[in-house]
């Protein structure tokens, strides 16, 4: 089993990877404040994945590239090429997730690192929501498909440009 946990400030989600079962998980780091309690809304569905790795098999990114419309209107938009203050910033208590407004994809930077694979899937989503704020998020991917050793051509790194 090949666990990574990247830790860091309030902003920072935390991550494990078991890649011998195909699992990804990611939780927020701490409660949402304000939310009093408030009931968490858990949401399932399936999807092409992409979870991007770094040379040391950590995870960098996760896009999900179908994401129910309802979904997609609870996220930050916002374009990866775009200069701005950096990566992706939760709200209190929640996962920092953006859409990418060119293509209408959820993604979610959890390290800036170099990615070196990326591993394409059709997958299982399980999202929780708290007061529309993702405090979990769960992805189950087979550990076979498509992979590739670079980056897909043109898509764009997550510093931002996009790959020759």
């Amino acid at each position: 089993m090949s666990e990574h946990t990247i830790v860091g400030d309030t902003e920072q989600p935390e991550v494990s990877w078991d890649f011998g079962v195909g699992v990804l998980s990611i939780a927020a780091d701490g409660p949402v404040p304000g939310s009093n309690g408030s009931p968490s809304v858990r949401i399932n569905f399936s999807s092409r994945i992409w979870i991007s790795l770094d040379r040391n098999g950590s995870p960098v990114s996760v896009d999900i590239l179908d994401a129910p419309a309802i979904i997609a209107r609870l996220v930050p938009p916002a374009r990866r090429g775009d200069p701005g203050p950096g990566p992706a910033t939760a709200a209190a208590g929640g996962i920092p997730w953006l859409l990418d407004t060119d293509s209408d994809w959820i993604w979610v930077e959890l390290i800036r690192s170099p990615i070196s694979q990326r591993l394409e899937r059709n997958g299982h989503v399980e999202l929780r929501l708290t007061d529309d704020r993702p405090t979990q998020l769960k992805l189950r991917v087979p550990v076979t498909g498509a992979s590739s050793r670079e980056p897909v051509a043109g898509a764009p790194d997550r510093a931002g440009a996009a790959l020759p």
